[in-house]
């Protein structure tokens, strides 16, 4: 089944994932594979080494733009230890686990989570540099 088929099919297996450094929450996906959430860090991190070579693709930079990956690359800049990453949500298919992730989102930024979400989140404005330091991470890691 071609890919778009998949993510699209009601029975395709999805899981909601969470990213936390130090215990705090700073980011809640979606995925219907493993390679999404449990590889973003080395993803992160081959997209910076692309950076600094200058070899790095206009579509891979807007990868790297998105706010969630500009935190790990923040971290990662930084010399810090990886983000962990937990899966708090397990069902069949998309639309369920759109939802599923929307509340998960509302209730994270209930607990006072500030996180990197663009879709689903009422403070999609927050900036990295307010994450970081939400995270307890020093404003110059990685910050330019």
């Amino acid at each position: 089944m071609p890919l778009g088929e998949r993510a699209l099919n009601p029975n395709t297996p999805y899981l909601v994932y969470e990213f936390s450094y130090h215990g705090r929450i700073f980011y809640v996906g979606l995925a219907h594979g493993h390679i999404r959430h449990t590889r973003r860090w080395s993803h992160v991190k081959n997209l910076l080494a692309h950076e600094d070579a200058g070899t790095l693709r206009p579509s891979k930079a807007d990868d790297l733009g998105r706010k969630s990956n500009q935190v790990i690359a923040a971290l990662i800049r930084g010399g810090l230890p990886e983000h962990s990453v937990s899966v708090t949500w397990r069902g069949l298919g998309k639309k369920r686990a759109e939802r599923e992730e929307t509340k998960i989102i509302q209730k994270r930024l209930a607990e006072g989570c500030v996180l990197a979400n663009v879709m689903g989140n009422p403070n999609r404005k927050v900036t990295v540099a307010e994450i970081l330091s939400y995270l307890k991470v020093s404003q110059h890691c990685g910050l330019g």
